[in-house]
């Protein structure tokens, strides 16, 4: 159980550009591998706010941190959801994940990225990687996520 721990999301407003309406746009380039649960090139452009999800974990707010990967892969993205809500956002706004799996080689991640294609709905999937790290801050994490998000201001 970890006691007095402190998480914070950061919410940063790009700068603005010259078009009044902005436009995400998500593809995957010929030539380049075809996946089926996130875009190859996303492209911003327009007015908005670039929203900034630091270390979305699957951690409950009293501390409470589920035992199995799978289930702090679920509780992670049900976190993710009210972070991008409460900034004004939805999942179809993401344009960028970065997850960290702790011990990569050596766990089976295939319900992490279960959980990745199950939360975008189809044609709003963002860029992402995938790395593999030896421990996180909170040494009963197995995961953590880095989102980026982009709204209409």
């Amino acid at each position: 159980m970890i006691k007095n721990l402190i998480i914070i999301g950061v919410i940063m407003t790009a700068p603005s550009l010259t078009n009044a309406e902005i436009n995400i746009k998500r593809w995957n380039p010929e030539g380049l591998d075809q996946p089926i649960g996130y875009s190859q090139v996303v492209t911003v452009e327009g007015q908005g706010k670039l929203i900034l999800l630091g270390g979305k974990a699957g951690l409950k707010p009293d501390g409470f941190i589920p035992e199995t990967l799978e289930a702090q892969s679920k509780l992670t993205w049900e976190n993710i959801e009210l972070a991008l809500n409460a900034a004004g956002a939805t999942r179809e706004d993401v344009i960028e994940i970065q997850i960290y799996i702790v011990d990569l080689d050596k766990v089976n991640p295939e319900k992490v990225y279960q959980d990745v294609r199950n939360f975008f709905p189809t044609g709003h999937k963002p860029v992402s990687m995938v790395i593999g790290v030896s421990a996180l801050a909170i040494p009963e994490l197995k995961m953590e996520i880095n989102v980026r998000a982009m709204i209409k201001n």
